[in-house]
């Protein structure tokens, strides 16, 4: 089935499928995620395809999802982005980072899920995933 990936690129932006809630490419969106500006020369397109309909197939180094629970009772689910011997950062969805002070903390634990959810597909017609692929599938490194 052929895709437009002018299409896809407003599939891309749609809130109720949210992938720029999460997600850069060139410059627009929201940096929680990967950045996508370049992601059609990383993965195929069967590779995309299997990344949001299995998120948790492949989970990209560093963006491991964790659900943090301070002392007071006060929970976090998000990414672990730095670490020191007295803090941790935790950037939630939406890109906001909150540092906890480790003496604060009660637990900690990496999920064995992406953090993106799976059955985005279920957003769209399937003719919306195809143009979306393709679209993402067009965003390639510059030539050099």
């Amino acid at each position: 089935m052929p895709g437009d990936a002018k299409r896809g690129a407003e599939v891309f932006r749609r809130e109720t499928v949210g992938c720029a809630k999460c997600h850069v490419v060139n410059g627009e969106g929201i940096d929680f995620g990967p950045g996508l500006s370049e992601i059609g020369t990383k993965l195929g397109k069967d590779a995309l395809y299997e990344s949001i309909l299995d998120p948790s197939a492949g989970i990209s180094f560093g963006f491991e999802a964790w659900s943090v629970e301070l002392k007071n009772g006060e929970e976090f689910f998000g990414l672990i982005t730095s670490e020191t011997g007295e803090e941790i950062s935790v950037k939630l969805v939406g890109g906001a980072v909150n540092r906890i002070r480790k003496s604060d903390l009660a637990r900690r634990q990496q999920s064995k899920l992406s953090i993106m959810p799976a059955g985005l597909q279920q957003t769209m017609t399937t003719q919306e995933f195809v143009d979306l692929i393709e679209y993402l599938s067009t965003l390639k490194k510059a030539a050099k």
